[in-house]
């Protein structure tokens, strides 16, 4: 047999068994990416069911960080480092179980003076102060933590309509001055506001800066309760119109009313206010003299005009006047709104002007200073000054004038020192002094 013949079926058989392991492989193969096919296959369907059930805790895991990459992104070019954490939920923040959005704030507050010359209390009584000749509180020291603070803002989530509310509260209540005291208390619903909150004949926003609790001379903080209303003419005029409760004897409420104007890109500030009210003296009798008092009524109102303004990052100023005829109640340290003739029994009004005017000054990021006057004067020509005459609690003139420093070492805490000096003058020319220094320790939540 040749070597051709012999190495053919050689060649033959070797052919049919690559071909035949060469499927097999194929076989093999094809059985395993049918397998691979089906683990994927199934590994699909497993992500669309955890993308189905546990959306919302994806998203919760996933948005925080992003959030917070942006946030810190957008820090690191306009903010200290230190302030990246202020991206995260406030631990003072939670839900009510109505589901309202509560936001809890305030402070910790200790107060210490000492009065070399001034009224009977720690804070401004710059209306009482003792006439020289009769000085009863001189060399005083005072101190008290009843100035702390607690607040919670509510804002529920309505659809397509902003509701929310108010509640503050602090420690100057009662005669002691020790209980909690309401401050704010309301509800707003759009653009109306219902309930306890500053008066609108006020503008707290342009007083100067004072450390003693009880606020400057020529301006007011009164909180009433009140029905209001607030809108914009456009995104740099806005307005108020309320109604006010007055004095307890009155048979109508106060009409108040704001127009308040920014400019400059919000640098600058301009506020005008319109006061109405009702001067009433009830039905009562004189039961030394069995006889009748003055049941009768005059129309008391008010006018102010304010404004503050930003000269820098550094610098800024502010003034507001007020002139008020008929009314105690609205400004503070002011003389009673009128007097009784004792013969006609009709209501002598007292009027008067009142004014503050002041600067701050920025230091530093961590130190500010301010230094302001404050001043009431009462219309001294009119009857009611002449019926005042031998009055000594009535005031003629009232001036003030403070100075301040405050240090931030840290961001909540807060420390201040001040000097104040004042002098009242009666109608009949008696003067007395305010003269002390005060400090404050306070802790921001």
């Amino acid at each position: 047999m040749s070597l051709p013949l012999i190495r053919k079926p050689f060649i033959v058989q070797g052919l049919a068994f690559t071909i035949a392991v060469f499927m097999m492989n194929n076989a093999q193969a094809a059985s395993e990416q049918e397998q691979i096919q089906q683990l994927r296959d199934e590994v699909k369907e497993l992500r669309a069911l955890l993308e189905q059930y546990v959306p919302q805790s994806k998203q919760k895991n996933e948005m925080p960080q992003q959030a917070t990459q942006t946030s810190v992104a957008a820090q690191n070019q306009n903010m200290p480092k230190h302030t990246e954490a202020s991206s995260q939920p406030s631990a003072l923040s939670f839900n009510s179980a109505s589901g309202a959005q509560v936001q809890l704030y305030g402070f910790l507050r200790g107060d210490a003076s000492y009065q070399a010359k001034g009224g009977d209390g720690i804070f401004n009584r710059i209306n009482k102060v003792d006439l020289e000749g009769n000085e009863k509180n001189s060399d005083r020291f005072y101190s008290t933590a009843t100035v702390t603070r607690l607040g919670l803002d509510f804002k529920a989530p309505i659809q397509e309509a902003d509701v929310g509310g108010k509640l503050e509260v602090d420690f100057r209540g009662g005669s002691s001055n020790d209980t909690i005291r309401i401050r704010h208390a309301y509800m707003t619903l759009n653009n109306w506001l219902f309930g306890q909150t500053t008066s609108t004949f006020l503008a707290t926003d342009l007083q100067p800066e004072m450390i003693d609790f009880n606020s400057p001379l020529g301006v007011g903080t009164y909180r009433t309760p009140m029905v209001r209303y607030s809108g914009k003419f456009n995104p740099d005029i806005s307005y108020m119109l309320a109604l006010e409760k007055g004095n307890d004897d009155n048979r109508a409420p106060a009409l108040t009313s704001k127009l308040k104007y920014d400019f400059d890109d919000g640098k600058g500030t301009v506020s005008a206010r319109i006061l109405v009210t009702e001067a009433r003296s009830r039905v009562s009798y004189d039961k030394n003299n069995n006889q009748l008092l003055a049941d009768d009524a005059d129309l008391g109102w008010g006018v102010a005009v304010g404004s503050k303004y930003k000269f820098s990052d550094s610098l800024q100023a502010m003034i507001d006047y007020s002139h008020v005829k008929g009314d105690s109640k609205f400004l503070l340290y002011t003389n009673n709104a009128f007097n009784v003739n004792p013969n006609s029994f009709e209501l002598n009004l007292n009027e008067f002007d009142a004014l503050t005017v002041g600067t701050t000054y920025q230091v530093s990021p961590k130190l500010r200073s301010t230094l302001a006057y404050g001043a009431m004067f009462a219309k001294d020509n009119n009857q009611f000054a002449q019926q005042a005459f031998a009055d000594t609690t009535q005031n003629k003139t009232l001036q003030q004038g403070w100075w301040n420093i405050m240090y931030s070492p840290v961001t909540p805490i807060t420390f201040g020192l001040e000097y104040i000096y004042g002098e009242r003058k009666t109608f009949n020319g008696l003067k007395g002094k305010d003269n002390r220094v005060g400090a404050m320790a306070r802790y921001n939540f």
